[in-house]
């Protein structure tokens, strides 16, 4: 058994303050292999604590956050805007301190998404008081890393939502959007090729901060020996062996496409009049697929969860921007500022690995990166936007054949070209004059299942712009819906007729100082379970996929590429690879 190299550090934020720093190899499992271990491991040892576990690749430098300091989960509401008045959200924020005058630690409040943005933008600032969270980057790591900030999700929902207000844009029903605080996470070690060290950022706060009945410094102190028992255990040869086959264990899940052939042609083809009546120049339609993660409540079955299908849909995928959260459905619609539920009932039944909603992502496709350059202070901004896609050959000659064809493809360059436009144009809100760029144009990348087709944009953003306020004001993202941007989401309203939810939303990080990276939530499954039905255990899950359609897109070329998108992770779901 390789034991942990534990040391005493001194990390700081904004004033110094001892942490706990220790360095596991967790019998070498890869990032995705090791969530669920971890989750589980968790709430075994500790299940009063509001682990909130949240997982990004990072295109090969993760992160794995434990704990948030504070959470703001998003719900929708049933409150319906005039045609003159401001939509309004449940906010559910969730704080491991008591940040309020109130005895509980959650709140819920109703507030404007402009609100909930300048909320957390006045909170980022807060935190970036000085330089010396650069001091928590790992030196090995030259390009964009998480060292201390918000990790979460927007949705596609709320995005669209607020871009078009009037035309009533379902929500579906399940968190809109949720971010965390995390200054308690696990990271690559710095000095070593494997393993994962703890971080524990200290802050202003941090010495009179407790996490349930423990002092901040306690709580790392338990949560070391927590993470000691999961190295040992996983360590061990046989254990690790026993442990590594979990995967195999999962239940087959068969998801079911809502729309059959001939639905999506009368899609399509509803599409095409829109296209040919000039109301859009691009459409990005796309189709559900649904099932469910069975419940079992027996000692050979645990419960179904979706952060269990995590190992083998990574190890399918090699996805550069996948990710992982799950958001506690016990702090749902259920706490209210005084910490009873909102219909009188208590919510202390619900079963967390069945009522919470998980997001699961295993996209290829980066938003946004945003750069500081601690030198000058500026922020940067870089964009890749996906349009244009070919499946994966059966062997070299048919890929090179793919490859080739899609480099090729006027069809996919004028998709492209019309999003990378779309996007510069947001940009441009943001930017400073002049600093707009587009470096590459139509660059293929290569993934497991497809190629793609792809482009990149950069700018500087004015000084006056905080990089929260680009992302929010610049989703949803123009690949997955079309241009112009609010024509195109209110036909994929009325034409996809069912909420996407958090699909096509964005997933990522923003660090205090402004650095961050997010991307385009494609290829995401989602699943929840109701919150207000405890006599429902199985959890709903769903998957999309889809593309963009123009005047020149042929309806059985566009159906084939939604397949050629989700086949692979529809077969690890049924255990068929």
């Amino acid at each position: 058994m390789l034991a942990p190299n534990q040391t005493i550090t001194k990390q700081t934020d904004s004033a110094p303050s001892p942490a706990s720093k220790s360095s596991w190899r967790f019998g070498d499992l890869s990032a995705a292999e090791l969530m669920p271990q971890l989750r589980r491991h968790l709430l075994n040892q500790d299940d009063a604590a509001n682990w909130q576990l949240a997982w990004l690749n990072n295109d090969g430098r993760p992160v794995i956050g434990l704990l948030p300091k504070v959470s703001w989960s998003v719900y929708p509401t049933d409150q319906k805007p005039s045609k003159d008045s401001v939509n309004t959200y449940r906010v559910v924020k969730n704080c491991r301190d008591n940040c309020s005058t109130h005895s509980e630690n959650t709140m819920t409040a109703y507030m404007s998404y402009l609100e909930w943005q300048n909320e957390l933008i006045a909170y980022s600032k807060a935190y970036d008081t000085d330089n010396n969270s650069s001091n928590n980057v790992n030196p090995k790591s030259t390009k964009p890393c998480y060292h201390h900030g918000l990790i979460g999700f927007i949705g596609y929902d709320i995005a669209a939502y607020e871009l078009s207000p009037v035309d009533r844009i379902e929500l579906a029903n399940q968190p809109c959007a949720s971010l965390g605080h995390y200054d308690i996470y696990l990271t690559p070690a710095a000095d070593t090729d494997t393993g994962w060290e703890l971080k524990s950022i200290q802050t202003n706060s941090s010495s009179d901060e407790a996490v349930g009945n423990k002092s901040k410094d306690e709580f790392i102190v338990a949560l070391t020996s927590y993470l000691d028992e999961l190295d040992k255990k996983l360590s061990d040869k046989y254990l690790n062996q026993a442990q590594s086959k979990h995967t195999s264990h999962t239940i087959p899940v068969v998801l079911t496409a809502r729309w059959s052939k001939r639905d999506y042609q009368q899609a399509f083809d509803r599409t095409q009049d829109y296209l040919q009546q000039g109301d859009c120049y691009q459409i990005n339609l796309t189709q559900k697929w649904s099932g469910y993660l069975p419940y079992k409540n027996d000692a050979t079955q645990p419960t179904s969860a979706l952060i269990d299908y995590l190992p083998a849909l990574h190890r399918n995928t090699k996805a550069p921007f996948a990710g992982y959260l799950s958001v506690d459905g016990a702090s749902v619609d259920g706490a209210s500022v005084d910490g009873t539920s909102v219909d009188g009932t208590s919510v202390e039944h619900f079963d967390i690995f069945n009522h919470n909603f998980e997001l699961l992502s295993c996209s290829p496709e980066l938003f946004f990166t945003f750069t500081k350059n601690k030198a000058t202070n500026k922020h940067y901004i870089l964009t890749k936007p996906i349009k244009g896609t070919m499946p994966r050959g059966a062997d070299l000659e048919q890929d090179t054949r793919y490859k080739h064809q899609l480099t090729n493809s006027e069809k996919d360059r004028a998709e492209n070209v019309m999003i990378v436009d779309l996007l510069r144009n947001d940009l441009g809100k943001y930017a400073k004059i002049g600093s707009v760029k587009v470096p590459q144009l139509f660059a293929i990348e290569s993934f497991s299942n497809v190629h793609h087709m792809v482009s990149t944009i950069t700018a500087e953003l004015r000084a006056d712009t905080h990089p929260l306020a680009v992302l929010f004001g610049s989703l949803p993202a123009g690949s997955i819906t079309g241009t112009p941007k609010k024509r195109a989401v209110e036909i994929i309203s009325e034409l996809e007729s069912t909420p996407r939810g958090a699909y096509c939303g964005t997933m990522g990080y923003m660090n205090f100082d402004g650095s961050g990276q997010w991307n385009v939530l494609i290829r995401t499954l989602q699943a929840g379970a109701s919150l207000t039905d405890e006599f429902n255990k199985e959890k709903h899950i769903n998957l999309w996929a889809g593309g963009g359609i123009t005047v020149a897109s042929d309806c059985n070329a566009e159906y084939q590429e939604c397949l050629d998108k989700v086949g692979n992770l529809l077969a690890v779901l049924a255990k068929k690879v």
